[in-house]
């Protein structure tokens, strides 16, 4: 009888009801703020890849006699996407021409290199001629901050686990 008082006495104390709700809610909330924060960051480096790009192609449009290469491209797009770790490996480049009949555009799901070089599929790179419709599309890979984080979010991955961010743009050669 004496421990079955005890027992209920101790069922009916209130004070530990806040260190129970903060045990549950606290995980919750954790979860959530590193959620938005890996988010937040995916995001920053998929703006600053775009705008690098759009910022490479107006060099190649405004500049006449540019040696279009794969390497200056991505090298000018890696100077101005600091966030971008090893951007010079992880980084992938797409320039093609559009035929302007069919306006037929690859799938922009499919452009990207994987941790061990293998490109699916294969790239192009043709700089074009005068007058020509080009569409120049990268790709990076990005690993996750925390593995808990992005819960939910259905981002294109690799085996490995890395998050592609892809940008494209499309303009046309002017006439030298």
């Amino acid at each position: 009888m004496w421990g079955l008082t005890k027992i209920s006495r101790f069922f009916r104390k209130e004070e530990a009801n806040a260190t129970v709700e903060f045990v549950i809610v606290f995980p919750l909330i954790v979860m959530i703020f590193v959620a938005a924060f890996e988010t937040a960051m995916l995001l920053t480096r998929q703006v600053m890849m775009e705008r690098s790009l759009d910022s490479a192609v107006r060099y190649l449009r405004l500049t006449s006699d540019v040696t279009v290469t794969h390497d200056a491209i991505r090298d000018n797009i890696c100077e101005n996407t600091p966030i971008l770790i090893n951007c010079q490996e992880s980084l992938l480049l797409d320039l093609r021409v559009i035929d302007q009949d069919t306006y037929n555009l690859p799938d922009y799901h499919t452009l990207c290199v994987d941790r061990s070089g293998t490109v699916t599929p294969a790239n192009q790179f043709h700089a074009g001629a005068d007058n020509q419709l080009m569409l120049i599309r990268t790709c990076a890979l990005v690993d996750r901050i925390l593995p808990i984080s992005g819960l939910g979010l259905d981002l294109t991955r690799d085996d490995t686990g890395a998050i592609h961010i892809t940008a494209a743009t499309v303009f046309v050669n002017e006439p030298e």
